[in-house]
């Protein structure tokens, strides 16, 4: 686009240096919204397929109970935020070529924090160093509390991760 063909030879177009090329306003555009599509749809799903996981637990509204708030209930499980850390791969795995899977229970906070990190389940090789390195990087996650009657309350999640050599 900001070069023009005059008899025979290259000419750079006015403003522009030699060799430059420019990108189309539009396209840029359009990739951008594809970017922000594509990461919305991620996350819809990522969030219902977290909300059927019977494997989240929310603690009892009320010793009875029953709702301060009758049928309004507003009731969620925790929800990892984007950006949190992945778990590094451990060097000595690496060098042994294990793989292996951990499943950890996590105690969230009303605040978001990890307030307890477990290894609850392991598959694979039994490497202990898959366990540190799952707990390191879920005592950095931060995530949205679970909601009990639409306040935020302390509650319990179980992730799984996985370690892959790829």
């Amino acid at each position: 686009m900001g070069t023009w063909y005059e008899s025979g030879r290259a000419t750079p177009a006015a403003g522009h240096a030699a060799g430059t090329k420019r990108v189309s306003p539009v396209l840029l555009g359009g990739l951008a919204i594809a970017m922000i599509a594509l990461a919305l749809a991620f996350h819809a799903s990522r969030d219902a397929d977290q909300a059927g996981r019977p494997d989240m637990q929310l603690p009892a509204s009320s010793p009875g109970g029953a709702s301060a708030f009758g049928d309004a209930v507003v009731n969620r499980p925790p929800r990892p935020l984007a950006g949190n850390p992945v778990p590094s791969y451990p060097r000595s795995a690496l060098r042994k070529g294990s793989e292996g899977d951990v499943v950890l229970s996590i105690i969230v906070g009303d605040d978001g924090r990890p307030v307890d990190v477990q290894v609850v389940e392991r598959a694979g090789t039994e490497d202990p160093a898959f366990d540190r390195a799952a707990i390191e990087a879920a005592l950095q996650w931060r995530f949205e509390p679970a909601l009990r009657d639409g306040e935020a309350v302390p509650s319990t999640v179980r992730l799984p991760i996985e370690f892959r050599r790829n």
